[in-house]
């Protein structure tokens, strides 16, 4: 059977994070972000920019405090980590994807937030994007959530890690969720590693 990448979602830590975007009766189904393979790329374009500027910035203030070259270019360099760090820490941490007992979120922003969500019942459709070489080497791809009376009439998820084990779960409990309601009588299919209950 095919190894489910999403097992230790969510922690607790995720869960009391989150817990303020949740209604009462809903729970934390599932926590993820930005792939890991996006987030190494990002790394490397943050080290060219903004990165170089700080390294540039960094030699300056040395030059100027008068320390040796090999001070100012020490200096420089922790600007360029420190820089690169804290935009690719940011850029992980404002994007988030949460998968609920009800519906699906996506969480953008750290100080200023902005929620997108989707109920699971104006769900339309699903559609996964994943190019050739997202496929078989990045394992990432993004998910289209195509829902009903919406004004853009879809929301996406962006870069996520093993897109059709997302989009499996998402079906299942899109399913899960419209035959507690009598909406559709189908059965509901489990698979290893299956977290919901």
């Amino acid at each position: 059977m095919a190894k489910f990448h999403y097992r230790e979602s969510p922690t607790p830590k995720q869960k009391k994070a989150f817990t303020p975007y949740l209604s009462e009766d809903e729970e934390l189904i599932l926590v993820t972000g930005l792939s890991k393979a996006f987030i190494r790329s990002k790394f490397i374009i943050y080290l060219l920019f903004p990165g170089m500027i700080f390294f540039g910035f960094g030699l300056g203030v040395g030059w100027l405090l008068g320390f040796s070259k090999m001070w100012a270019v020490i200096l420089a360099l922790s600007a360029l980590l420190l820089s690169t760090i804290f935009r690719t820490m940011h850029i992980y941490h404002a994007n988030r994807y949460l998968l609920t007992t009800k519906r699906v979120i996506i969480k953008q922003g750290l100080f200023s937030v902005k929620l997108t969500a989707a109920l699971y019942d104006k769900i339309t459709h699903l559609e996964v994007m994943q190019g050739v070489m997202d496929r078989l080497l990045l394992h990432h791809g993004s998910i289209i959530v195509n829902t009903a009376g919406a004004n853009k009439g879809e929301i996406v998820l962006r870069f996520v890690d093993y897109p059709m084990e997302i989009k499996n779960l998402l079906e299942r409990l899109i399913n899960k969720e419209r035959e507690q309601f009598g909406s559709r009588a189908a059965s509901i299919t489990t698979v290893e590693g299956e977290i919901i209950s």
